[in-house]
């Protein structure tokens, strides 16, 4: 028992670090980010890391008061979509704020990809150029992943699959995470199509708009998280796509549709 209290001071001392080191990262590439602000989030290493070994972080923001939906938000699963993880961050500081009155149980991920996001310059894929959102282990991968890209992207590297469903440490980690958390709801923020989209149970009332960005269902691909939790696991999956992916939306804009955002999820608990 001694050297129970010397493992957990290690295990803080650790944490502490791998957050400074990623804090200190983002914010040279990020100017929307800055340093001591994305220490102030107190991001929590996930045991996970990405190719190149980064620590995937997350922060879960629970409500004083228990509730039963659970809600997971997925920032930067495209490195090159850095509007997504501004708004992340900017999303998480908002959530803190508002923990006495949340009304919901969030676990926010602001970087799912962080190997492509910090590149030089920053790409879409990761660091063994897969297209994450490409890599989820729908049913029909093996049939028709390859397929996809070969036929409707003309072998694009930035939408390769990876050699195999969940290939990557990265989208093993957001199963991961599906799995321990069981999400009621998958919100996922990417750029630059501006618009939202929706895959999941047809029961459920989809927003028609999240501030400027209109409803526009676009289908799911094979590999994507929207045919694999939308379709296959029935969790609701909302992608927020942003009008630009290098410069954040406005004021005004980001908190019409934080508000919108609020009031359908309230609507659907």
């Amino acid at each position: 028992m001694r050297g129970l209290p010397f493992f957990i001071c290690l295990v803080l001392i650790v944490s502490t670090a791998s957050a400074e080191d990623f804090c200190t990262t983002l914010s040279k590439k990020l100017r929307t980010v800055t340093y001591s602000g994305c220490k102030g989030l107190t991001l929590q290493p996930s045991g996970h890391t990405s190719i190149e070994g980064i620590p995937l972080m997350a922060r879960r923001v629970r409500p004083q008061t228990p509730v039963p939906s659970r809600i997971l938000f997925l920032g930067g699963i495209h490195g090159d979509e850095w509007a997504s993880v501004s708004l992340s961050y900017l999303w998480l500081q908002n959530l803190i704020e508002q923990q006495p009155h949340l009304r919901h149980d969030w676990l926010v991920v602001p970087v799912v990809n962080p190997d492509g996001l910090f590149r030089r310059p920053s790409q879409r894929t990761n660091a063994r150029g897969v297209d994450l959102n490409r890599n989820f282990p729908s049913p029909d991968w093996h049939t028709h992943a390859h397929n996809w890209w070969q036929q409707f992207k003309r072998r694009n590297p930035r939408y390769y699959p990876g050699p195999a469903p969940a290939s990557e440490p990265e989208t093993r980690y957001v199963l991961s995470l599906i799995r321990n958390f069981q999400p009621h709801i998958i919100i996922a923020l990417h750029a630059p199509y501006k618009l939202l989209d929706y895959d999941g149970p047809h029961h459920i009332i989809v927003p028609q708009k999240l501030g400027p960005l209109k409803l526009r269902q676009l289908g799911t691909y094979p590999g994507s998280l929207g045919r694999y939790a939308g379709e296959y696991l029935h969790i609701p999956v909302l992608t927020i796509e942003l009008a630009s992916a290098a410069n954040m939306p406005t004021r005004q804009q980001i908190q019409s549709m934080w508000q919108d955002l609020a009031h359908w999820l309230d609507k659907i608990r």
